[in-house]
């Protein structure tokens, strides 16, 4: 695996890190969590590339950016319906990002699948309220989910960057309008 893949493996790592500042400075914390866990696929995937580990790795790599990033995802939108007004606490929301995780692990495509229905929930939701940059994020994540993750189109070099910053730009749209001072925005 050529050493260049690790810069947007660490662009993941560093947009997640920031993001998930920004949330707790605003008190969103299961968000913070969530994109967290999406960081934390990027620090083991650029330390996999950088430190030569690629093989030994790849089983961490790919459990934290499978199982990781639907729990994520989940925690994400648990803090939506949080800041929506629904009563979802932190036990709530952990337990259903750990369930979520284990369906994922148990029947991979049932994950996959949805990891794309929360995507297309959350897009839904952040048109309705007319919140372009999220909604923007959502869209961008569902086309890379969709089209660019190990497309046939593109080389594995332009599949895996191009995956990798589409990733970053929505973990950096979800975390400018999640920690934006005006909760009342995500109210429907």
């Amino acid at each position: 695996m050529p050493i260049h893949y690790a810069l947007t493996d660490a662009l993941v790592a560093l947009v997640a890190i920031w993001g998930a500042w920004r949330l707790v400075r605003t008190r969103k914390t299961i968000a913070a969590f969530g994109l967290a866990l999406f960081g934390l696929a990027g620090a083991i995937g650029t330390v996999r590339i950088t430190s030569g580990l690629v093989e030994p790795l790849a089983a961490v790599h790919k459990m934290a950016s499978q199982l990781g990033g639907l729990a994520g995802l989940t925690l994400l939108l648990c803090q939506i319906l949080q800041d929506t007004g629904w009563r979802v606490g932190k036990r709530v929301s952990f337990s259903a990002a750990i369930l979520v995780a284990a369906l994922g692990a148990i029947f991979p495509m049932a994950g996959a699948v949805l990891f794309g229905v929360m995507l297309a929930a959350a897009l839904a939701f952040f048109l309705k309220i007319r919140s372009p940059i999220a909604a923007i994020g959502f869209a961008l994540m569902l086309i890379n989910m969709v089209f660019v993750r190990q497309s046939t189109h593109l080389g594995p070099d332009a599949s895996w960057h191009l995956y990798h910053i589409l990733v970053a730009a929505w973990l950096g749209c979800v975390a400018w309008t999640m920690s934006a001072p005006s909760p009342s925005r995500l109210r429907s």
